[in-house]
């Protein structure tokens, strides 16, 4: 449970980072019988389509991004809710922000 709260967390955080000043960020949850799938979503300029499959590698950052970090945190991530048996995405297009998704199974 950590570990899912640590990922929301860094979602949370890159959405508000990379999302204009004053801008929205939205944050859902939805359960379901067997899985349970939280989604943020920012309102920033959005990821080229060429970058989306580098986004969770190590040390990945997307060029021409003025924002500092390490870019570890998607990478962490991903290797969180993979280690839980989830899966983790991202959707972006260039002007209408990204929205970044994980899906985990219910414990039964």
């Amino acid at each position: 449970m950590e570990k899912t709260a640590w990922v929301l967390i860094n979602l949370l955080t890159n959405a508000i980072k990379f999302s204009p000043e004053n801008s929205t960020v939205g944050n859902t949850y939805c359960p379901n019988k067997n899985a349970v799938e939280f989604t943020v979503k920012d309102f920033g300029k959005g990821i080229d389509n060429k970058y989306l499959p580098k986004i969770f590698d190590r040390y990945f950052k997307v060029p021409g991004s003025s924002k500092t970090g390490t870019g570890l945190g998607l990478a962490i991530s991903k290797e969180f809710i993979e280690a839980q048996g989830g899966s983790i995405q991202v959707q972006s297009e260039i002007g209408s922000g990204s929205s970044f998704s994980f899906l985990l199974n219910m414990a039964g």
